[in-house]
């Protein structure tokens, strides 16, 4: 399940980061998702056992902070989704909020393996299931002010659905597109 992510609803837990050469970044499991599925079976006795399922998911975040002014870091977003394959489904100005919340995408995402932005765990046979099947992935950066610059948020969520799993299941962000995402803005924020 994806959904939109504001800094309101997130879990931070900021480093201490400072404005480098190399984006400073935090990631990893900052937000839990954890779904309850009811599953009740009925045995040859007619009676009937309820056995409850919980699946827990995790969305990375990284941040990094940025010299440059929240605008100026935000108006290069639109050109670093595009270099990556993302097309932007998501602006909100005002906010400084940006990103799409339904990527679809099978096998890449621009020139890049899934697999390296994400871990849906494995098919067997196939290989990483992130590069097996379509993926709907959910990509949304923030940017904020942050003492004299600004402290850049991304989020990456993303879900398969395939007849073996019987269902939708939710893949781990690997942090390899926040970190692609962070470096490119810092390295077009920085030449401007």
């Amino acid at each position: 399940m994806l959904r939109t992510i504001l800094a309101s609803t997130l879990v931070l837990t900021a480093a201490g980061c400072a404005a480098s050469a190399e984006p400073a970044t935090t990631r990893g499991p900052e937000r839990v998702t954890r779904n309850t599925t009811v599953i009740t079976t009925v045995d040859a006795g007619g009676g009937s056992r309820v056995t409850p399922v919980t699946t827990t998911s995790y969305a990375a975040m990284a941040e990094t902070q940025i010299a440059r002014a929240p605008d100026a870091v935000f108006s290069v977003l639109g050109g670093v989704y595009q270099d990556l394959g993302i097309t932007i489904g998501t602006i909100d100005a005002p906010n400084r909020t940006t990103g799409n919340t339904q990527v679809r995408a099978r096998g890449r995402l621009g020139r890049v393996p899934l697999s390296t932005y994400l871990d849906c765990g494995n098919t067997g046979l196939q290989g990483a299931a992130a590069n097996a099947f379509p993926i709907r992935l959910s990509v949304l950066s923030s940017v904020t002010p942050e003492g004299d610059g600004s402290r850049l948020r991304t989020v990456v969520e993303g879900v398969y659905t395939s007849a073996e799993a019987s269902g939708t299941v939710a893949c781990t962000s690997t942090g390899e597109l926040e970190s692609a995402i962070a470096r490119a803005v810092l390295a077009r924020a920085t030449a401007s």
